[in-house]
């Protein structure tokens, strides 16, 4: 075993051993410390150290990287480091190990990998999985063009810089909205990683939304209430348009926009004016029962009528029946394209059907002094009065005051749409005054 000074110099003349498998020159400044040359011209810098493990001293050759990509001053470094480990009692063979496969997972968790790993696990408020459309959404953003350069790249690589990036593409594209989007789809991702111990930092934490957006919290005038129903009248809609008679019951019931889609005859009972939505149809997955009003029973049975003509034979109540040969019916799915088209009837600035829910409770509570606990059960919202501890033991139903409140509602809405006279309407009791 030669020993040399080794020196850049001295490194660089070394020969590449032909008689031998390998050859081992070792440094005359830093003892155990050299370079290892392979008959195949490998070349790698090599440190042996005594080691104190299983009770008992020991010798560890450790491997300090190769030449000439670990230079030899960087490799002298890591040797002084190492040896300085071992008098410690520690063993730097266990570090290096730990960094190689640090980087082995870092390979592994790249941005794809982790992207879909987290679609399938992320569980959302309550430990709840999100729904199928916006687990779909998220897919469809965090899997787009923007992103194609970070499939590959360990997550952990990923910086507050990239983020910030491809929220500027999307600002500068006029797609402010969608930046705000993506940020919160990103946090979500990087927040998962974080719990997770994927990552130890996250990359968007503090980032404020890049782009503005006008507020949801829009609850509709009386003219654009007018406006909206006389756009579902069936001279104004064409024959058989399912997303009128949708329209009209969620104006009615407050309901959400896929309760009412998927609404099926299982969950009726016209005779006593009662819809009950099972707990797997609902947002917080508590059975709920909706007292329907004159208004709504005439919409249902109307469609009851019109799908017995058509011998229809379906548990669905708003579908076409149109479907792939060999299949059953489905339920109303044809949302943007029916809503554009009611747009266009309406000719109101820009809303949404969510906003039909809104503005009930909020005309509830100042048009017709609906106590918000009553409202609040009518369209199965759980927060106030029906959240936490209180939530749990206020059990009522209050159905006779919910079958009251829709029924002033739908009232209000007829008188206001012109289709009764005013006189023909009762109204509920306001808060003070004798039933």
């Amino acid at each position: 075993m030669p020993s040399i000074q080794l020196t850049d110099a001295a490194v660089k003349r070394l020969k590449t051993p032909t008689d031998a498998d390998r050859v081992e020159y070792w440094d005359t400044k830093i003892s155990g410390f050299g370079i290892r040359i392979s008959s195949s011209g490998v070349r790698s810098w090599v440190m042996i150290l005594r080691i104190l493990k299983d009770g008992r001293w020991q010798q560890q050759r450790l491997t300090l990287g190769r030449y000439p990509g670990v230079a030899l001053a960087e490799a002298r470094a890591k040797a002084v480091e190492a040896k300085g480990q071992a008098e410690q009692g520690e063993d730097p063979g266990a570090a290096v190990r730990a960094k190689k496969e640090a980087k082995l997972e870092e390979s592994r968790n790249t941005f794809a990998a982790v992207r879909d790993e987290f679609l399938v696990k992320y569980r959302g408020r309550q430990n709840r999985k999100p729904a199928p459309r916006t687990l779909a959404e998220v897919r469809r953003v965090l899997s787009g063009e923007l992103f194609a350069g970070w499939n590959d790249r360990p997550l952990v690589k990923i910086t507050r810089r990239d983020v910030l990036d491809v929220l500027d593409v999307l600002v500068e594209r006029g797609a402010e909205v969608m930046a705000n989007r993506t940020l919160a789809y990103l946090s979500m991702l990087f927040g998962w990683a974080l719990n997770r111990e994927i990552i130890v930092t996250d990359p968007t934490d503090n980032i404020k939304k890049p782009g503005s957006e006008q507020s949801r919290e829009r609850v509709l005038t009386l003219d654009e209430l007018r406006a909206i129903w006389r756009a579902t009248e069936p001279t104004q809609a064409s024959s058989g348009d399912l997303f009128t008679g949708i329209v009209r019951v969620l104006m009615l019931t407050g309901q959400r926009r896929e309760e009412v889609g998927g609404m099926r005859w299982s969950e009726l009972d016209l005779d006593a004016a009662t819809w009950t939505l099972p707990v797997d149809r609902t947002k917080n997955k508590r059975e709920h029962m909706v007292p329907l009003s004159a208004p709504v029973i005439e919409i249902l049975q109307a469609r009851k009528a019109e799908q017995g003509a058509m011998r229809l034979a379906t548990d669905f109540v708003f579908t076409s029946g149109i479907t792939r040969p060999g299949k059953d019916p489905r339920p109303f799915s044809g949302w943007s394209k029916s809503k554009d088209r009611l747009d266009g009837r309406a000719d109101i600035a820009r809303w949404t059907l969510h906003d039909l829910r809104r503005t009930l409770a909020t005309r509830m509570a100042e048009d017709l002094r609906i106590p918000p606990h009553i409202i609040e059960a009518t369209i199965n919202h759980v927060s106030g009065a029906r959240a936490g501890v209180a939530g749990t033991y206020n059990r009522a139903l209050y159905l006779d005051e919910r079958r009251q409140a829709l029924g002033a509602w739908a009232g209000y809405v007829l008188r206001i749409v012109g289709a009764v006279e005013a006189e023909n309407v009762v109204e509920l009791p306001r808060q003070g005054q004798a039933g």
